[in-house]
């Protein structure tokens, strides 16, 4: 019987120790959403979403879970962390919230437009502390051509100054890939994604000259940062004048609030000082003569050491010796020849003048 009762007793425990560990469990996090009834206006009152918050808030308007509450069309997120204050303007708890689409919003500032993303978030005055953060999704499609994300800004409509206040840039957090832009707010009024459609405006800056003093005929690199300050992207000409007369030009173009360095190459043949100019930013370019080096020329031909010689001393010369006097021979054929042609010469004279007279 006791066994019994042990048994009972054993399974109780088993029981109690299973409810106490689930009771001890950290709870998950629960994220409560509006929902609107739909999207599009038709003839009736803006599509509208919100509602009590009195389930997620305690009676000091203190959230106690992490509870996000969504416009009808889904495109306006609101998160408010646990742990956020919620008070109306007179400093009362925050009961409820409602967001409507505005469609017909005042009047933007100078360059800016809107693209369709434009709520009022009430109470008007409504306070969060911490700020609680809103996101808006928007449709690439919606970005004028020209822009892009970079463009988008959001803004609030002050009640009492009857403006559009446009909140920093560095506050707000764009990312491109999910078509979100978002920004802490402390505050409810009327808010919306705009888009700057400035001009597109350019200047030139940063004049510089490398080097700022050549020879004749050097090479000299000439350069200067053009900018555009407008939003839109735009096309300009950066023209090179020196000393008044246009040598060269390009055709940049930049998309809003980008920079590029152009830069430009000159060679003068004359020696003075030039003014250079690059859309209205001038500078000095200054050209010396050349200089000329004396040129060493180093003899390729090599030195001849000549070597001593020592000379006999001269000597009388002797005279050759003279050969011993030989008898010509008795020339026999030429007698013999004079005494033949004397006797015919005796005989034609005997003959002519001894025959002839008998």
């Amino acid at each position: 019987m006791a066994k019994l009762h042990f048994k009972k007793w054993a399974k109780l425990a088993v029981i109690v120790a299973v409810f106490a560990t689930l009771l001890l469990l950290p709870q998950p996090v629960q994220y409560h959403t509006a929902f609107g009834q739909g999207y599009g206006y038709g003839e009736g009152s803006p599509p509208s979403a919100g509602g009590g918050i009195t389930d997620v808030t305690t009676s000091r308007g203190l959230f106690t879970e992490t509870t996000t509450l969504k416009s009808a069309d889904d495109k306006l997120v609101l998160l408010f962390p646990e742990g956020t204050f919620a008070q109306t303007r007179l400093g009362a708890p925050l009961t409820s919230i409602s967001i409507t689409q505005v469609p017909t919003p005042p009047e933007p500032p100078q360059n800016m437009g809107f693209i369709g993303l434009c709520y009022d978030l009430k109470p008007d005055g409504a306070t969060f502390d911490p700020p609680i953060e809103l996101s808006f999704i928007y449709n690439p499609k919606w970005i004028p051509s020209g822009l892009g994300p970079q463009n988008l800004r959001i803004g609030y409509y002050n009640q009492s100054t009857q403006q559009w206040v446009m909140l920093y840039y560095e506050d707000i957090e764009l990312t491109p890939g999910a078509n979100t832009i978002s920004i802490k707010i402390s505050h409810f009024t009327e808010y919306s994604v705009m888009v700057y459609t400035a001009p597109a405006k350019f200047t030139v800056s940063n004049l510089a000259i490398s080097p700022a003093e050549v020879e004749i005929a050097a090479q000299a690199a000439i350069s200067a940062v053009v900018a555009n300050t407008g939003d839109v992207s735009g096309t300009t000409k950066v023209t090179l004048e020196i000393n008044g007369v246009a040598v060269s030009s390009k055709d940049i173009k930049l998309a809003g609030h980008k920079s590029e360095t152009v830069s430009f190459t000159t060679v003068q043949g004359q020696p003075g000082s030039y003014k250079v100019d690059i859309n209205g930013v001038a500078g000095t370019l200054t050209v010396k003569p050349a200089t000329l080096k004396p040129v060493v020329i180093t003899s390729t031909v090599p030195s001849i050491t000549v070597p001593g010689v020592t000379y006999p001393a001269p000597t009388a010369p002797t005279p050759p010796a003279v050969p011993a006097p030989v008898s010509a021979p008795t020339p026999w054929l030429a007698i013999i020849i004079s005494l033949v042609v004397t006797a015919i010469v005796a005989i034609v004279l005997v003959w002519n003048y001894g025959f002839r007279r008998e």
